[in-house]
């Protein structure tokens, strides 16, 4: 049956007594009269007249009044939907709760809501965590064991804190593959667990010494990896170990085997040293004697080729003048022999006119 009849709870109310349909029967208002009503109520201050002579203009100006006000209610309406993404920002525009759109930096418009809503995110400024410890504002730091004490690869315990910083680099993954307000955390656990894996594959020398850019660079691609299984839109720039020590309680131990350490490298940097000086001095000796040797060889080489030559010559000549050559030669060998001699030569003819001279070399003669 219709909704109006014999129902006893309609919107309506209930009819008039004695009406058609029965006691308590109701019946639907008249638009007409409601109207009537508004009109008299707010005419007055449009203007309207609620007089007998004009009941039709009152229902106009009803209207006139209704439709302008309902369409400066949507102007303003729509207007709302106009924002500003700052520069370092995009805005995610969600349509029903769904992605519809991403704006970038500037003056944009969305269908205001309930339609469309917007979430702003700055995409280009770069974030800051720490693993290890905490700090305030005020300059304080506090810090976190439990996130601190790793074991390495050869079981040492080391305290070790470090900073992360990543960016945001796809807006939409950010907000719906994870959970955007946890997303520190989200990032603080992928970097625990990532350098956690690196300790445990490194032995603590290493890590507390020369391999602490190695750590830093494995530490970072692990975070990223993790990320990216996630969907998460987060990209790491930077992974810096900012303190490596030894437990506290074992700290002391540790100082005298880095002192130890330290004593090794300097013993070893001076025997290097040492080292540079000795050999290229002697590297510098025997290329010095062997080019002496070459040198000598050449020359003994080279006499022996003119001393040949100079017999070949000499034969030549004896072969066209043997009685001249040999006279020559006679002379020539004298003369080498006779200069080495202390000999004083006089001849017969005035031998007995000259005074008899004694040299002696004063000192080989002994004075008695």
């Amino acid at each position: 049956m219709p909704w109006n009849q014999n129902q006893d709870n309609n919107p309506w109310g209930n009819k008039p007594n004695g009406s058609s349909g029965g006691g308590n029967k109701q019946t639907p208002p008249d638009l007409d009269e409601m109207m009537k009503k508004l009109n008299d109520r707010f005419g007055g201050f449009f203007g309207g007249g609620n007089n007998g002579n004009n009941k039709n203009g009152g229902g106009e100006l009803s209207k006139g009044f209704i439709i302008t006000a309902m369409s400066i209610a949507a102007a303003i309406w729509m207007a709302s939907g106009v924002y500003i993404v700052a520069a370092d920002e995009e805005a995610v525009v969600l349509r029903f709760g769904q992605h519809a759109s991403t704006s970038s930096p500037g003056l944009n418009w969305h269908f205001p809501y309930p339609i469309e809503t917007i979430e702003k995110i700055p995409t280009l400024s770069v974030q800051r965590l720490t693993v290890g410890f905490r700090s305030f504002d005020d300059g304080r730091t506090r810090k976190m064991d439990q996130e601190a004490l790793m074991l390495t690869k050869d079981e040492n315990i080391v305290d070790i804190s470090f900073v992360v910083q990543y960016k945001i680099r796809e807006i939409e993954k950010y907000l719906f593959e994870i959970d955007a307000a946890e997303a520190i955390n989200t990032v603080r656990d992928a970097a625990e667990s990532s350098i956690r894996e690196v300790i445990g594959a490194t032995l603590i020398d290493d890590v507390m010494t020369d391999k602490k850019a190695e750590v830093e660079i494995e530490t970072q691609k692990g975070i990223q990896a993790i990320l990216d299984s996630y969907n998460a839109g987060i990209e790491i720039t930077t992974v810096k170990l900012s303190d490596v020590q030894p437990p506290e309680r074992v700290s002391k131990e540790f100082k005298d085997v880095a002192s130890a350490r330290e004593d090794k490298e300097r013993a070893k940097n001076e025997a290097e040293t040492y080292a540079n000086s000795i050999i290229p001095n002697a590297r510098g000796e025997a290329k010095k004697m062997i080019l002496e040797a070459e040198a000598y060889a050449k020359e003994v080489e080279d006499r022996a080729l003119g001393e040949a030559d100079r017999f070949n010559s000499l034969y030549q000549a004896y072969k066209t003048a043997p009685e001249v050559t040999r006279k020559r030669l006679y002379l020539e060998t004298m003369e080498d022999v006779l200069a080495k001699a202390d000999k004083v030569i006089v001849d017969a003819s005035v031998a007995k006119q000259v005074l008899p001279y004694l040299p002696l070399d004063r000192s080989k003669v002994e004075v008695k």
